[in-house]
């Protein structure tokens, strides 16, 4: 009988081991997390800033004074450039006044005709009379002005005793106080503008007298030519050449007409600013008005990303238009509570200075 029993053979078929599994991520789960906590970190951030901090806009400024003259003039040369410091009486330009020709013709070869008996010395002197008229008149207006302002605030002043009484006793608020007092300091200001301002004209009027009368000279057709006048036919006539002082102690900020350009009377000059620490104006929300008072600290922030601490000496009660750089285009025109910041750190103003006129981020802790 045949044997059944037989040697099976090894399968050929070996099973390989599995691969580990690979992980399958659900990116769009991922994004959605992602999302949720940028947003809710967003969400944190502006609750903090909004219910802990008030933030401000800011421009850093200093005290100027605007040059201005009060005819069309045609400045000659400077003698001061931006940054030199000047003092009071110091020459700054050369300028001539662009008049029109006084007797209204020209002759033939340029020259001013004059018929008659009338000269040039009478026109000028005539001239000149009218300019130290409207000069001594603008500054008998300032004069007025001064005198009232100082009237109100001796009358400030003698309320201030009583009103800091009554706010001890606490029958007034502390604001009617600050208003008071915050009125006396813009009444000063406003005073020293106007003193600044009154020997700007006398300073016109002494050189008004001090143009001395040329002789004048026949012209080839008869008429007068005076040798003050160019002998151009531009239809205009130059005086003689005038010199501007400084009505006040600073540095020149700023030159806005050039050497031979013509500056209308309308126009200005030159800057000036006053020897006085920078400072930022600072433009806050109405609604935040509650918030911060005169002596406290604030952070700011420049446009290059530095800080410093600044305190506020003042504000005003008064609201104050939004500057244009930091007004949002096509809305309403924006009505804020101004206050002027100064740095807590006097070695800071080296800094401020390379800011002027850029706008600064003010922060403040509400409580």
């Amino acid at each position: 009988m045949k044997s059944i029993d037989f040697k099976r053979k090894g399968s050929a078929i070996r099973v390989m081991n599995e691969d580990s599994k690979r992980i399958k991520y659900n990116w769009d789960r991922v994004v959605y997390i992602v999302f949720i906590i940028g947003a809710l970190v967003f969400l944190s951030y502006y609750a903090v800033n909004k219910l802990f901090y008030i933030k401000a806009d800011g421009q850093v400024l200093f005290e100027n004074v605007s040059i201005r003259l009060t005819n069309d003039c045609r400045v000659l040369a400077y003698q001061k450039k931006e940054g030199d410091i000047v003092k009071k009486g110091d020459s700054l330009f050369t300028y001539t006044i662009d008049k029109d020709v006084l007797a209204g013709n020209f002759g033939p070869g340029g020259a001013i005709a004059i018929g008659g008996d009338t000269t040039y010395n009478n026109e000028l002197e005539n001239w000149r009379e009218k300019e130290k008229y409207a000069l001594l008149k603008k500054a008998g207006s300032n004069f007025i002005e001064i005198q009232q302002a100082k009237a109100l605030i001796k009358t400030y002043q003698s309320e201030i005793e009583r009103l800091q009484n009554e706010v001890v006793l606490d029958v007034l608020p502390k604001s009617r106080l600050e208003f008071v007092q915050n009125e006396i300091l813009k009444l000063n200001n406003n005073i020293e503008v106007l003193n600044a301002e009154n020997v700007q004209f006398y300073a016109l009027i002494y050189q008004l007298d001090n143009t001395k009368l040329k002789p004048a000279v026949k012209s080839a057709n008869g008429g007068i030519a005076s040798n003050l006048f160019g002998n151009g036919a531009g239809g205009s006539a130059i005086l003689g050449k005038q010199i501007f002082y400084s009505p006040i102690d600073g540095s020149v900020t700023r030159i806005y007409t050039q050497q031979f350009e013509v500056a209308l009377k309308t126009e200005q000059i030159m800057a000036i600013h006053k020897n006085t620490p920078m400072y930022i104006k600072g433009f806050f929300e109405q609604s935040d008005m509650s918030y911060f008072k005169e002596g406290d600290m604030v952070n700011i922030e420049f446009p290059d990303g530095t800080k410093s601490n600044g305190l506020i000496r003042r504000f005003y009660y008064a609201t104050y238009a939004l500057p244009d750089e930091f007004q949002k285009r096509y809305e309403p025109t924006t009505r804020t509570i101004a206050a002027d910041i100064y740095p807590v750190d006097p070695n800071e103003y080296t800094h401020w200075k390379s800011f002027y006129k850029l706008g600064a981020t003010i922060t403040k802790y509400k409580y």
